[in-house]
């Protein structure tokens, strides 16, 4: 999945609109987490420099999941190998090294709280891909906007099944058709090669509410959580879609 994932964002990157944010995707690496990456790169200021946000978040509760933020300031010259970009996340214990970023994508490595590490690549974000501020109400319409002015509306069903569109800024509305991994027993998801944790939230999932989810191209994959991400206090609620078949548990 992860493979296909980043050849298709390689071969199809897109430019952003002028004054608009650059915005990358991807997923982390080598690790048993199946956690998105996405990044918002604001323009360049008088001096080059630019204010750089990331989002990375698995779609699982406390005390397993990830919903980590970060902020920070690119220097003109650019990160490099020799003199990467270290980020602290906002909450203090975890950092994102950042050794490349290009037109094409930002390069570089996740280390967890626990000092475990995973290298990314987040490629040029297509079809909507990015960090979304989204919204769950009572009837379970989900609706959401991300930092780059693409919007998403869908509906939900108590069997965990989402059906809806996502329109980048620049683009026609895609539509799509995911599954609440909370929703889906154990071997389900291990057949897919998904963590087999997500059940353990069911009652933590389609809790109406807010939530920063970072969203794959199409809205083929959603991992969010509740509460106030970006000050380094996520919430327990989650959010964690998927596009393979996987049935909910009966």
């Amino acid at each position: 999945m992860l493979a296909a994932a980043i050849v298709a964002l390689a071969a199809n990157g897109q430019g952003t609109r002028r004054g608009q944010p650059d915005v990358y995707f991807g997923f982390l690496l080598g690790s048993p987490r199946v956690a998105g990456v996405a990044i918002d790169l604001a323009p360049p200021d008088t001096t080059g420099r630019r204010v750089l946000r990331a989002y990375v978040c698995d779609g699982l509760g406390v005390p397993d999941g990830i919903a980590i933020w970060f902020k920070g300031e690119v220097p003109a010259e650019g990160p490099s190998n020799a003199t990467p970009l270290v980020l602290t996340s906002v909450g203090g214990h975890q950092m994102l090294r950042i050794t490349a970023l290009t037109e094409r994508g930002v390069y570089g490595a996740f280390t967890e709280a626990s000092g475990d590490v995973a290298h990314f690549v987040s490629y040029k974000a297509i079809d909507g891909a990015g960090i979304y501020q989204v919204s769950l109400d009572e009837h379970l319409r989900y609706s959401g906007t991300s930092t780059d002015g693409a919007t998403l509306e869908a509906q939900a069903q108590s069997d965990g099944t989402t059906t809806g569109t996502i329109k980048p800024a620049n683009g026609t509305a895609i539509a799509f058709a995911i599954r609440s991994l909370a929703l889906a027993s154990p071997a389900d998801l291990a057949d897919h090669g998904l963590a087999k944790e997500y059940p353990q939230y069911a009652a933590y999932n389609q809790i109406p509410g807010s939530y920063v989810a970072v969203i794959a191209p199409g809205g083929s994959h959603w991992f969010g959580r509740s509460g106030s991400v970006q000050l380094g206090s996520p919430g327990v609620f989650i959010i964690g879609l998927d596009k393979k078949e996987v049935p909910p548990s009966r």
